[in-house]
């Protein structure tokens, strides 16, 4: 997982350019999910919206897009955030800001398991929010 991050945040590094002064200065970067709203099953074939809420640490961070990885065991899911650091001249935020993506299940799957990136622990081991649901006829 942290190699994943280390993996994205290089890219997004490269993908900038610095020659141009008048581009602010920014990373991307996860931020934990807070909590996430999910059915407690799927009908096969149709399509659900999954809420997920999270904190904007800083009035610095936006959001950028909903991360998704299919790993062996399960869909882990974070929010991925753009930090416009400039000036390094943030200011706290405790907004809660709420977002949804759509998710269709397909035939070939009894269970999905959602695994919502809840952060690091002290000990640096990523913590997630897991729901299993089954998918019905």
């Amino acid at each position: 997982m942290k190699k994943l991050f280390v993996c994205l945040f290089a890219l997004a590094s490269l993908a900038c350019s610095v020659n141009d002064e008048d581009i602010q200065s920014s990373t991307v970067m996860m931020l934990p999910v807070e909590s996430a709203i999910v059915p407690n099953e799927f009908v096969s074939g149709q399509e659900y919206e999954i809420f997920i809420t999270y904190k904007r640490p800083t009035e610095c961070h936006v959001f950028k897009d909903i991360y998704s990885q299919t790993q062996s065991d399960g869909l882990m899911i974070a929010i991925m955030s753009t930090v416009f650091n400039e000036n390094n001249d943030c200011p706290p935020s405790s907004e809660t800001v709420e977002k949804s993506f759509k998710f269709k299940p397909s035939r070939d799957e009894n269970t999905y398991v959602f695994k919502f990136w809840h952060g690091s622990n002290g000990s640096g081991e990523d913590e997630f929010i897991i729901f299993e649901v089954p998918v019905v006829d």
